[in-house]
């Protein structure tokens, strides 16, 4: 009898044990509790109207407005997503000053007004599987318009997980009022490395009208074309000369005249570099896709002067790309720097980043070969890229200190578009940085917008 009630105790402890780890695992994965893999953004970009080589300058004219030779009328946003079931997005638009803190201020960044959700998706073709879906957005639309000029923020939450953004990136949006011309001029810059030491000053001319004030248009702040996590800041408020931790080299600046006639902003020795590397990767049976790593044909060498091709001023092209081989190849970059090994941290900068590089992107050195190696996916496309040398930031994850004469030289020849911005500092609201003008001009190039 004991025999019989210690078996029919040991039966009820494990149907116990059973029925607990069942309930569990119906929980676990029941229609509300299912298990997703999580999401994954691949890339993004964004570009004026449907032009992938357009940047994004969204130009809102006003009644008074002056020609300028860049903007268009609405962005694309455009990201890769790679997930089992493609989530709901929404985005949020943020004014920032010049300086790309976001402005605490309600009446420029009332989340009710600068927000939408009309994102559109696409599939993936059958033969990707490293990401599942296209996500586009085109804006201004229905749900949202643009009233403010200045620096701004595109955001991107999921609509049931939007504690904090998985995508953000920058924009700008001119009200052209005042006119701009730029001029180039040859220099030289004391580099550090025995390379060519061409250079360039840039001359930035502002022309405002009468009614604003001249205090408060006091900056100007130029990019190379794409790379907007790169300024170069001329200002009033750092009026002899602009250095950042971003840089290796400082550069002089100045400012004169009067925004009523004309004002000028100078900013002089900025390394001219070089020509872009251009990686074509049209070619699927050169690259192919696959999940092992495919080298590049050829090891990239050290520059100084010399380049094969001419670049796409840093764009991502994909328009020659058919939509079924429109996918990720999974590549690996090899540096051979001839026995030259930097003292820095060696990173890849391009197209494929959105000229925004991470620690995603530092460069491991490989004692045995003696080649810097970086292993990567890259969207199918034609891209533009360099080799950086700086100092990668513990805390940000990104690098401090950087320049590209170390591995890639300089040239009179690398025509780099630059795209300037004159910021005007409005009392409105407590007081914000608006674009009143922009230009893109370049060395070799056009060098005005009236």
């Amino acid at each position: 009898m004991k025999n019989n009630l210690k078996n029919n105790l040991n039966y009820l402890k494990v149907s116990t044990i059973l029925l607990l780890v069942f309930n569990i695992q119906s929980h676990l994965f029941s229609n509300d509790n299912k298990i997703k893999i999580p999401t994954e953004i691949r890339s993004y970009r964004i570009y004026g109207n449907d032009n992938e080589q357009s940047p994004p300058v969204l130009l809102i004219p006003q009644s008074q407005s002056v020609q300028t030779n860049v903007g268009a009328t609405q962005l694309t946003f455009e990201m890769d997503i790679y997930a089992d079931v493609a989530p709901s997005y929404y985005a949020e638009f943020v004014h920032c000053d010049v300086n790309w803190n976001e402005d605490d201020n309600n009446f420029l960044n009332n989340s009710g007004f600068m927000r939408t959700s009309d994102f559109s998706y696409e599939s993936s073709s059958y033969s990707s599987n490293y990401y599942s879906n296209r996500v586009t957005l085109k804006f201004p639309n229905a749900q949202v318009q643009f009233k403010y000029s200045g620096n701004y923020k595109i955001k991107v939450y999921e609509y049931y997980n939007d504690s904090i953004p998985v995508v953000e990136a920058k924009f700008f949006v001119i009200s052209p009022i005042a006119s701009m011309e730029m001029y180039f001029t040859s220099s030289f810059y004391s580099p550090q490395f025995q390379i060519s030491n061409s250079a360039y000053n840039i001359e930035t001319r502002v022309f405002a009208p009468s009614n604003l004030f001249n205090s408060q248009l006091r900056t100007v702040v130029l990019y190379r074309n794409n790379r907007w996590e790169e300024p170069y800041v001329v200002s009033e408020q750092n009026y002899r000369d602009y250095s950042s931790n971003l840089y290796k080299y400082s550069f002089p600046t100045m400012v004169t005249g009067f925004s009523s006639s004309e004002k000028r902003f100078y900013i002089n020795n900025i390394p001219s570099e070089n020509v872009y590397r251009v990686l074509f990767m049209d070619n699927t049976a050169e690259f192919p896709t696959g999940n092992y790593p495919v080298r590049l044909p050829f090891s990239d060498y050290i520059r100084n002067g010399n380049y094969m091709y001419d670049d796409n001023d840093g764009y991502m092209v994909t328009s020659q790309i058919s939509a079924t081989d429109d996918n990720y190849v999974f590549l690996e970059f090899i540096l051979d720097p001839a026995g030259i090994k930097s003292d820095e941290d060696v990173f890849i900068s391009g197209s494929f980043n959105n000229w925004n590089p991470d620690i995603h992107w530092l460069m491991s050195w490989d004692k045995e070969s003696k080649l810097y190696r970086l292993k990567q996916w890259v969207r199918r496309a034609t891209h533009n890229y360099l080799y950086g040398t700086g100092k990668l930031n513990i805390d940000t994850k990104k690098f401090d200190n950087i320049s590209y004469d170390f591995y890639e030289g300089n040239t009179v020849y690398a025509n780099h578009s630059i795209l300037g911005f004159a910021y005007y500092h409005y009392p409105d609201f407590g007081g914000y940085d608006a674009i009143i003008g922009a230009i893109i001009s370049s060395p070799l190039g056009t060098n005005w917008s009236r």
